[in-house]
């Protein structure tokens, strides 16, 4: 319910279920050396089952946060395996979990099969970067291996994570929102605080999809 308060940052999250429950979720905490845990993930499916899961899935990733609490690589190793040793559900789920230095803007990230981050750095001036995948899925394959990279956040900078409910998102002439929409819209609002760019660009789908429902559970995090 509350975001980290630290000096110097702004976060903004938002959490759109498709249905009454969600299989999407995002965390942000504190780490034991100062850092900051930073976590979007999706589970496939939507609704009870999905929602289960996924609350599973957030308890193992919390507790082995904790643990390594500077190897998002290590992190997704365990969490992989409790999946498939504590679990029969026959369902798996993508992230993106960066592990932040907020006093030198380094993040440590790795990306099991998730949707690409989104680094903008507005003073280059609009140069975007992206951040793929580093590995597959969690849940899916017991020899999974994830590896992680690193990239510096300076002022002014901005990081967009997301689930696949945003890019997916489908208007009424069943064209979708995709990577291009996302980085448009992005790019278009420079400027703002992160809650006011989160609200241009949610804004900005539903202006897309227009009278369609939402299909899929969405979260987005600046």
């Amino acid at each position: 319910d509350r975001l980290p308060q630290v000096p110097g940052w702004e976060f903004a999250v938002t959490l759109l279920p498709a249905q009454e429950t969600s299989g999407d979720y995002y965390d942000l905490f504190e780490l034991p050396d100062g850092r900051l845990g930073i976590l979007v993930a999706d589970v496939v499916d939507k609704g009870v089952c999905a929602a289960l899961f996924m609350a599973l899935s957030y308890a193992m990733f919390r507790t082995h946060a904790q643990e390594q609490h500077r190897e998002p690589a290590a992190v997704f190793a365990a969490v992989n395996n409790h999946i498939l040793h504590d679990t029969h559900a026959n369902q798996f789920v993508t992230a993106f979990y960066g592990i932040l230095d907020p006093a030198t803007g380094a993040l440590t990230y790795s990306n099991a099969g998730h949707c690409p981050g989104l680094l903008l750095s507005y003073r280059k001036p609009n140069k975007a970067t992206w951040l793929p995948n580093t590995g597959i899925p969690l849940g899916i394959l017991a020899e999974g291996a994830w590896s992680q990279r690193e990239v510096s956040l300076a002022a002014g900078d901005v990081l967009l994570l997301y689930t696949d409910g945003i890019i997916e998102a489908e208007n009424e002439a069943a064209r979708l929102y995709g990577l291009d929409g996302l980085l448009a819209c992005a790019l278009k609002e420079s400027g703002g605080t992160a809650v006011q760019l989160q609200e241009k660009i949610i804004g900005d789908v539903q202006r897309f999809t227009g009278k369609c429902p939402q299909t899929d559970d969405t979260v987005l995090l600046v």
